[in-house]
């Protein structure tokens, strides 16, 4: 999610490449959330296949011994000339499920995930490391219904490039701007780096053969990190997250996902939803199959649209959506939001597991 800063660095270049007549300080809002903001934390549109970032409470919860996951976002192409990924957002991971063996009732998850942000021509960076665990206790033999508790560490940079803005100190009248004049600003570093804690709850019910229900809540930040460039005592905001899912298998062929998220930080939300249904080709009679398309759409409360079309062989899943936004830079950016790809993998360690931990209609 792209704070009012990174739109400042891409408008820096905007102003320059219109105008030399104009001269903005766009700096003044390199503390980030802590300024006038709608938007504090970085968001995938597919938010269900980042689990360890969306709640930790999340983490080792699937059918199987391993998951594997990567996730690319692109936004605003349209924001600076001869950049097209000048907002971009990764994220692999991987979580293990073990223990189900000992607790009988119950398992454990651990996981590891990094997350890399860019934006602007500033290069405001931020990277981090994070180091999830959760606990699962089902509450039947059959794990029908299963309680899970989760906690999540994580270890933030921040950076920025100063060299690359354009200051109002530094504008030559007649000459343009200047970037060996002295800006002026109060800098006190490029960079700063602090731990981030995170945690969460999950409910998931079986509540018949082809019917599973879902939902979470988890509070980011809540150790309530300082974020700001110029020192101070600057701090991220709690953030309150929640999401439902239902999935209905409703044949071998045929199985549909809906669901929902909210997000609340800091006076501003996001409330997305959507649906993805999936066809199973080449399935025999009692058989899912090995091949499935998926088609389906999100949509975020005010902001975009994103039509979704995927692929899954086994285990493995890849969707990719397109952002069409909707908002008021619709005119401004022709409805180009961006590009976003996932690709999911659960295994197994041998042909033997005795699942299963989560009854999982598909993935």
């Amino acid at each position: 999610m792209k704070t009012s800063l990174q739109l400042a660095v891409h408008s820096s270049r905007i102003w320059k490449n219109l105008s030399y007549k104009f001269a903005f300080c766009f700096f003044i809002v390199l503390n980030g959330p802590s300024l006038t903001v709608k938007a504090q934390d970085i968001h995938f549109t597919q938010f269900f296949t980042t689990p360890l970032i969306l709640n930790p409470a999340q983490t080792g919860y699937y059918d199987g011994n391993y998951r594997i996951g990567f996730n690319f976002k692109a936004q605003w192409p349209w924001a600076a000339p001869n950049s097209t990924y000048n907002y971009h957002t990764e994220s692999p991971y991987i979580d293990f499920s073990f223990g189900e063996r000992k607790i009988k009732t119950g398992w454990m998850g651990i996981g590891l995930h990094f997350l890399n942000d860019e934006a602007g021509d500033g290069r405001l960076t931020s990277r981090r490391f994070g180091l999830s665990y959760a606990y699962h206790q089902s509450f039947d033999k059959k794990h029908r219904y299963v309680l899970s508790a989760g906690a999540s560490l994580n270890y933030v940079v921040r950076s920025v490039d100063y060299d690359k803005f354009y200051f109002n100190n530094q504008w030559i009248e007649d000459n343009g701007f200047d970037p060996s004049v002295n800006s002026n600003e109060p800098f006190t570093h490029q960079s700063f780096s602090f731990f981030d804690v995170s945690a969460g709850l999950h409910f998931g019910a079986r509540v018949s053969e082809k019917v599973k229900l879902g939902g979470g809540f988890s509070l980011l930040h809540i150790n309530r990190p300082k974020n700001s460039f110029y020192g101070g005592n600057v701090r991220l905001g709690f953030r309150y997250q929640a999401n439902v899912s239902a999935d209905y298998q409703i044949s071998n062929s045929f199985s549909l996902s809906l669901q929902a998220y909210y997000g609340y930080e800091k006076k501003s939300s996001e409330i997305m939803f959507g649906s993805l249904a999936g066809y199973s080709f080449q399935s025999r009679k009692n058989v899912v199959g090995d091949h499935m398309l998926y088609l389906g759409a999100y949509y975020r409360l005010k902001d975009a649209l994103a039509p979704v079309l995927g692929y899954q062989y086994k285990s493995t899943r890849i969707l990719l959506n397109y952002d069409i936004t909707l908002s008021k830079l619709m005119p401004t950016g022709r409805a180009n939001g961006g590009p976003e790809l996932s690709i999911v993998h659960i295994g197994k360690w041998n042909k033997e597991f005795n699942g299963k931990k989560v009854y999982c209609p598909r993935m």
